[in-house]
């Protein structure tokens, strides 16, 4: 789909208006008029959904009524290094959308500037979409459908190099730089002390430890062979059409990275610590035996259970998450399953790092 001026990358909810919208949507549709804009609800988060009603003059050229715009339209988001994130979605729904086979919400228009994206794209509650909320897992089969869906997408982007979209990072960018200020000396100690995390080992408490860790894990990503990662695969993210099956619907986040960091990431978030510790073998090797299906290279059980304990480091982003990014109760919920999933698979003995 086609961008439009950046004097349209608005940055406040107020100036979301028919005249921003009728400028948006008819870059691809000449003629096209919205006459109003009508907001019906907000969510606020790393991103902003706006939830509008759209009033057209005359043809409205097939495009809905109800429509979701995301954006940075929050300052207190975009103060944690998240701006490269809004500009990384417009950029995908923009360029790789198009083209993309799995599931995900359709795009109407999309735009990226620097530190900003904005998306109008489809109000997946018109087709009655269900919606994973982070706090209540999905169960087995679910994960093992999200599973199904990162194998194919991985398997179709397998070896991707850099430069196959100039926009898209080696790593999860957006990631990486909020995370560079919430791993700060002056935030992380704060951070992971909060009522919303629980008791973590010394080790996990040691700020200079875990942004060794990290240091560690991105550059061995760096070296990795590639594919196109969702880059954010926990449960929030997921969706599902009445009879169809999950989904991601957030995008904001999409990066060259190795599989595993999709996996490991995912799977941390999909179900409660016991249920994992008993079923993620039997997932990963569903994984792994959808990967080959789909035309990717077939991994060997080493592999296949070391690159998963190294990449289940990625969770403990979610002991730095403010709550002004995410509610209290989702931090709770998502912090207690990383730091089990971290304890269970001691991601820092393959990092090279001692405790």
């Amino acid at each position: 789909m086609k961008s439009m001026s950046a004097s349209a990358l608005v940055r406040d909810v107020s100036d979301l208006t028919a005249e921003w919208a009728t400028e948006a949507l008819s870059a691809e549709r000449p003629g096209l008029t919205v006459s109003s804009l009508e907001v019906d609800r907000i969510i606020w988060g790393s991103a902003t959904k706006v939830f509008a009603r759209l009033t057209y003059v005359g043809d409205s050229q097939g495009l809905p009524e109800r429509v979701c715009i995301k954006g940075g339209f929050d300052e207190r988001s975009r103060a944690f290094g998240l701006g490269s994130a809004y500009e990384l979605e417009g950029a995908f729904f923009r360029d790789l959308s198009p083209v993309l086979t799995v599931e995900h919400p359709k795009g109407f228009y999309a735009a990226s500037e620097s530190d900003q994206g904005i998306v109008i794209m489809e109000d997946l509650t018109v087709r009655g979409a269900e919606f994973c909320d982070a706090v209540t897992v999905w169960g087995v089969d679910a994960a093992a459908q999200t599973l199904e869906l990162l194998a194919n997408l991985h398997a179709e982007t397998w070896g991707t190099k850099p430069g196959r979209f100039e926009w898209m990072p080696v790593g999860v960018e957006a990631a990486r730089q909020a995370f560079q200020v919430m791993l700060s000396p002056e935030m992380f100690g704060p951070l992971v002390s909060r009522d919303e995390v629980p008791e973590l080992p010394a080790h996990m408490q040691d700020g200079d430890y875990v942004r060794a860790a990290f240091a560690a894990l991105w550059k061995y990503d760096d070296a990795s062979t590639h594919t196109i990662n969702h880059g954010d695969a926990h449960t929030g993210q997921l969706y599902r059409i009445p009879g169809g099956r999950t989904a991601y619907l957030d995008w904001q986040t999409a990066c060259l990275a190795p599989w595993a960091h999709d996996v490991a990431y995912f799977l941390g978030s999909a179900l409660e610590p016991e249920e994992r510790r008993a079923q993620e073998r039997s997932l990963l090797a569903h994984y792994r035996d959808t990967l080959a299906a789909a035309g990717g290279p077939t991994l060997t059980e080493d592999e296949l259970w070391e690159e998963y304990r190294r990449h289940s480091l990625h969770g403990f982003f979610w002991m730095c998450v403010p709550t002004v990014m995410q509610p209290s109760e989702v931090v709770t919920a998502m912090t207690r399953r990383y730091a089990a999933q971290i304890e269970d698979l001691d991601p820092f003995e393959l990092l090279g790092m001692s405790h």
